[in-house]
């Protein structure tokens, strides 16, 4: 994959036009977006502007919430999703533990040994709270590892360790066959990496949207499939789970939730969906398909400048001869930011990186490369 030459209509990812709309940082590459991503200069606006009227008292409350039933159809468009199947979280280990804490002594999930712990957790504590049995695999081994006993299966889309991608068709194969349900944290591949939710039929697509979707922390999606497999009771309903959240906040039954995802919302923090609105609109005003034929084209361009393997993923893990601290310093004083998770350097690019950075980060990494 490539970003040469792309053609999609609308603002080209990578463009004068594209970075203009975020803040120079005090990086000369910033390829860190999946620590967290960078907010548009129209998302720091709208925080600006929603922290003056707090202190000013100058707006109701119900201004700031509704910001979130915005953010849910702009996220619905990113998730494959229709709207009334994303509730609103302030985490993915959120949507995870709803799923979890449905499961029973019966079950059977099956999930890779490494998972990132807000996927993996939940599911350990169902194992030692409710009796589920929980198989850890390798990541890559997954789809295979599916079988008749299992009645979820649960990975990441990609890897945060290392940007390996899952293979997702295969997984969700392998438990069509055998009737289990499928969970997704898509965490580092929404807005990026596009998941066939509905052609697949993954039952459940979890999501935090302060990396590459720009929002602000606090803000997260589950996406519930309406004709999918899991309809977790909704543990965590409070007022806002309701069909008419502004109407009344005492007494009721659980007949008065929504019908559909919505019955699974969380409290908003307020103005963190002030500011996710903005960045989502800032991100979907780019053409999906170019978005991730930039970001993947970059990091594959850097794979295979420094000898190592793609990952066909927006983010590259590369293994360095350095230890950690001179890595660090190295990096730093070229300028560049990037992550550190489990004995790598893990880079990472959005509508905002350039070639520039992947020749800056080729000319640092290079003589470091663990061969």
């Amino acid at each position: 994959m490539t970003s040469r030459g792309a053609t999609s209509a609308g603002p080209r990812p990578g463009s004068e036009e594209v970075r203009g709309w975020f803040a120079p940082t005090a990086w000369r590459a910033y390829l860190d977006t999946a620590s967290y991503g960078l907010p548009p200069l129209a998302t720091v606006r709208a925080l600006e502007g929603a922290l003056r009227a707090w202190q000013q008292a100058s707006v109701q409350w119900p201004e700031w919430d509704r910001a979130g039933e915005d953010c849910r159809a702009l996220a619905a468009a990113v998730l494959d999703a229709e709207p009334d199947e994303v509730s609103l979280l302030p985490a993915a280990s959120v949507g995870v533990g709803v799923v979890a804490a449905s499961l029973g002594a019966g079950d059977e999930v099956v999930v890779p040994d490494d998972e990132f712990r807000s996927l993996l957790m939940p599911l350990l504590a169902a194992k030692q709270a409710r009796g589920v049995r929980v198989r850890r695999v390798p990541f890559h081994a997954l789809a295979e590892s599916v079988r008749p006993t299992t009645t979820l299966v649960a990975t990441s889309h990609v890897q945060s360790n290392g940007g390996a991608l899952q293979d997702v068709e295969a997984v969700a194969a392998a438990a069509r066959e055998h009737g289990a349900a499928v969970i997704v944290d898509a965490t580092h591949s929404a807005g990026i990496v596009r998941l066939d939710a509905r052609r697949l039929g993954i039952d459940c697509v979890v999501a935090a949207a302060y990396k590459h979707l720009l929002c602000p922390r606090g803000v997260a999606f589950m996406r519930l499939a309406a004709d999918g497999k899991l309809r977790p009771a909704p543990f965590l309903a409070g007022w806002r789970a309701t069909a008419d959240p502004y109407s009344t906040y005492f007494g009721g039954t659980l007949d008065d939730l929504a019908a559909g995802a919505a019955r699974y919302d969380v409290s908003l923090a307020w103005h963190p969906w002030v500011g996710a609105r903005e960045s989502l609109r800032t991100l979907t005003a780019v053409d999906a398909e170019a978005r991730e034929r930039h970001a993947v084209g970059l990091a594959t361009e850097a794979a295979e400048a420094l000898g190592v393997r793609p990952t066909g993923s927006s983010i590259l893990g590369v293994g360095v001869t350095t230890p950690p601290d001179e890595t660090r310093r190295l990096l730093g004083e070229a300028g560049i930011a990037a992550g550190f998770p489990a004995g790598q350097v893990r880079f990472s690019f959005h509508v905002y990186s350039t070639r520039e950075d992947v020749d800056l980060l080729v000319e640092t990494v290079r003589p470091l490369v663990r061969r």
